[in-house]
């Protein structure tokens, strides 16, 4: 055969050649390393002992051997008494008050017009005589503002308004913390149907009648967490304004004023909201708490909430509970157990809680329009019955939906029967001549 013209080298190396160069790589990179070895000095090791010719030796000697028998006492010291850990519940908190309230004092002297908002799950804690003294004493005209009206019993409801009714007007409330955008005021038959809230059209028509002959500032009170930001926002929303930033007033109407930042009245729970605003500080005795927040939880939503069977409410709770989640401690319930169970669905707000009342005697009930406002998000009791708004909204559109297209398809089924309604009927009589042809 003919060789190639421009046959190139092979690139293959002989193993020999391959050896080699890796044997002197290897004796080039122990020679570096012996380099920098000797290259870097080698500090001098300082010796700690002190030298005979030192001036006061002997002192300087005895001054370690005391440090270190103290050394050694304070080790022995700290393992016979070991320190306190001291826990959050006996660290003594204020409550924290935001940054966006004034004092309810404050308010009182600017406003014309208070509106007290009051927890109505434990009204009796929000209350406070002095505060209530005082705006009577300034002739200032005040309205109750029973929050969180979503959270209770329709009849215990009624008990609380018959209360604090007679004290001053009143109107049971359900607040949001969402402000009207843009498209929520153009859309206005979609605000109505999506509305989270109510109760403010019934209190802004009282408002508005107390403030018919001169222009009057409205200012919102109330303990701490109780909703008063969200009483501002609802308020905002009802009448499609928003809240300005730098402003502290926002005009609602010709004659009416509402100051946006709220007033609080300094206050102390003593009962169950002071257990959810600190709940942090009762996980350390939970079986104490259990057994005076067995009476606030009703029986059904215990046996909804927790997929209870029949118990004896509000005695067999912790009893039941320990069945319920297996928590046993030497063959006993455990009722630490049940109790942090119980505190953490209330950090979490999933269980629902009220106080009902005793001292109601008389039968007034929420007047009609206010229960017209609210009706959608009224809580009856019945633990089963789901009272959100949204979901709701949903389950009608999708049931208008299927109702249409059945509608739809019944009338094109109808019209097609019709249309072959000769044809039908033709086959009808031949299968009963059949039929009898067979049985003879």
């Amino acid at each position: 055969m003919v060789k190639a013209f421009n046959k190139k080298e092979s690139k293959r190396m002989t193993c020999h050649k391959k050896y080699k160069i890796r044997k002197k790589v290897r004796e080039h990179n122990k020679k570096l390393a012996k380099t920098l070895k000797n290259s870097i000095k080698k500090k001098r090791k300082i010796d700690g002992s002190i030298p005979n010719l030192a001036p006061f030796k002997e002192e300087l000697l005895l001054e370690a051997v005391n440090q270190n028998e103290m050394k050694s006492e304070q080790k022995k010291q700290k393992k016979k008494n070991p320190p306190t850990i001291v826990t959050k519940s006996a660290v003594q908190k204020t409550q924290a008050i935001s940054a966006r309230s004034v004092s309810s004092h404050i308010t009182v002297s600017q406003c014309d017009i208070i509106v007290w908002v009051i927890d109505i799950r434990s009204p009796q804690e929000c209350f406070c005589h002095n505060t209530f003294l005082e705006l009577s004493n300034a002739n200032k005209a005040v309205v109750f503002v029973l929050n969180k009206v979503d959270l209770v019993p329709k009849s215990v409801a009624n008990q609380w308004y018959s209360v604090y009714s007679k004290r001053a007007p009143t109107f049971v409330f359900k607040s949001t913390e969402i402000i009207l955008t843009e498209c929520e005021q153009i859309i206005s038959a979609l605000k109505t149907s999506l509305a989270r809230f109510g109760g403010a059209k019934p209190l802004l028509a009282h408002l508005k009648q107390n403030s018919s002959e001169a222009e009057k500032k409205i200012g919102i009170i109330g303990g701490p967490q109780v909703g008063k930001s969200c009483v501002i926002s609802t308020i905002l929303k009802q009448c499609g304004r928003t809240k300005a930033k730098k402003a502290t007033e926002t005009k609602l109407s010709e004659t009416l004023r509402l100051v946006t930042v709220p007033g609080l009245i300094e206050m102390k729970y003593k009962g169950v909201l002071d257990v959810l605003h600190n709940i942090h500080q009762y996980m350390n005795h939970p079986t104490e708490v259990l057994s005076a927040l067995a009476g606030c939880i009703s029986k059904q939503d215990a046996m909804f909430h927790f997929t209870l069977p029949d118990y004896k409410h509000p005695e067999g709770l912790p009893d039941a509970l320990a069945v319920r989640y297996n928590l046993y401690f030497q063959k006993e319930p455990d009722h630490e157990a049940v109790g942090r169970l119980v505190l953490k669905q209330f950090r979490d707000k999933k269980l629902k809680f009220y106080v009902a009342c005793e001292d109601s005697t008389d039968d007034t009930n929420i007047p009609d329009d206010q229960i017209g406002d609210v009706q959608r998000l009224l809580f009856d009791g019945d633990a089963l019955r789901l009272n959100s708004s949204e979901l709701n909204i949903t389950i009608t559109k999708k049931e208008k939906k299927r109702k249409g297209n059945e509608m739809d398809i019944d009338e094109e089924d109808e019209e097609d029967d019709e249309e072959l309604g000769m044809g039908s009927s033709d086959e009808e009589e031949v299968d009963s001549e059949f039929e009898d042809e067979e049985m003879s």
